[in-house]
């Protein structure tokens, strides 16, 4: 990097103070009124990111803000006030799942009264989820919710939300050819995904195009019970986007560097609605993930240094 510096503009997109910035402001929409509101990270003790947590304590804290770190189930709520280690707290940044919240309603009480009767902030708040269950997609891609959208709104759909519908024995339509729902998942699997609605790190995503017909049949069947178990929820298909893929240095288990066709998932943070940074991973599979093989890389935005500048040399 250093010797890459000598020719490039290297512009990176360090996010801790930003998303400070943010859970302040919804603090103060909120109405909070102190200069410094006590800060809550709440999350399982036995989470693997709890250690990010310890360095987002540690990192605003140096900008000013007290920080506690506390599981949910070490939470009180005495009808006025939330209680952490001791501390009243004013806003909470909320990493613990909505689908563990629900599961775990016991664990979590303290939690969602405080927030029920408005005593503490929250961020993200528990509506966030509606947008985070992936049969979302299918409410804006059906034809028949057009009327629900203005034009600028359904360009915006038809350009960036790929197909959806929740699986079921169902006639619905494909870009307005009527089709029987369970018939075109057959006819269509090389260019379908099939996935639980509420899952995330690749939990039971299926690609139809990597499997043969009695595993895409078989993925059907389980989408149409909805899993395991009816707290599975519903499945959904999606149609295949296409994949921004490149060659970038992998470092072998004998410490020498080789080229390697790789998926790039370049995802935005978008914090109150402003573009903040970006979460990179890089994987040899048709899977993102990190829990599924992928593997997160720090991306910056590049430029030739000085005047030789040349259009189009502007890309990350």
């Amino acid at each position: 990097m250093r010797e890459f510096t000598k020719s490039y503009e290297i512009h990176s997109y360090p996010l801790s103070a930003k998303l400070l910035d943010a859970l302040v402001a919804s603090y103060l929409d909120w109405g909070g009124t102190s200069k410094r509101p006590q800060m809550l990270i709440t999350d399982w003790r036995e989470v693997p990111t709890w250690t990010e947590f310890e360095i987002l304590k540690q990192r605003f804290e140096e900008m000013g803000l007290p920080v506690e770190l506390a599981d949910p189930r070490d939470l009180r709520f005495d009808g006025k006030q939330l209680m952490a280690n001791g501390k009243k707290i004013d806003l909470v940044y909320r990493r613990v799942l909505m689908n563990d919240i629900v599961a775990r309603a016991a664990e979590c009480k303290a939690l969602v009264d405080a927030v029920a009767a408005n005593a503490v902030c929250v961020a993200n708040h528990f509506r966030c989820k509606i947008p985070h269950v992936k049969a979302f997609f299918a409410v804006l891609t059906d034809e028949r919710n057009d009327g629900l959208f203005s034009f600028g709104e359904r360009e915006l759909i038809r350009k960036h939300v790929p197909w959806t519908r929740v699986a079921a024995d169902v006639r619905t339509s494909h870009y307005g050819e009527p089709v029987e729902l369970l018939s075109f998942l057959r006819s269509a699997r090389e260019n379908l995904v099939l996935k639980p609605s509420d899952e995330y790190g690749g939990t039971g995503v299926t690609l139809g195009w990597e499997i043969d017909s009695k595993q895409w049949e078989n993925s059907i069947q389980q989408g149409l019970t909805g899993g395991k178990s009816a707290t599975e929820g519903c499945w959904i298909v999606q149609e295949k986007i296409p994949m921004r893929r490149g060659e970038f240095p992998y470092i072998n288990a004998d410490g020498n560097v080789e080229f390697r066709d790789m998926l790039v998932d370049l995802a935005p943070y978008m914090f109150r609605g402003k573009l903040s940074g970006f979460l990179t991973r890089l994987s040899a599979s048709s899977l993102a993930n990190v829990t599924s093989g992928g593997g997160q890389i720090p991306a910056f935005r590049v430029e030739p240094k000085g005047a030789e500048k040349v259009a189009g040399q502007g890309n990350s």
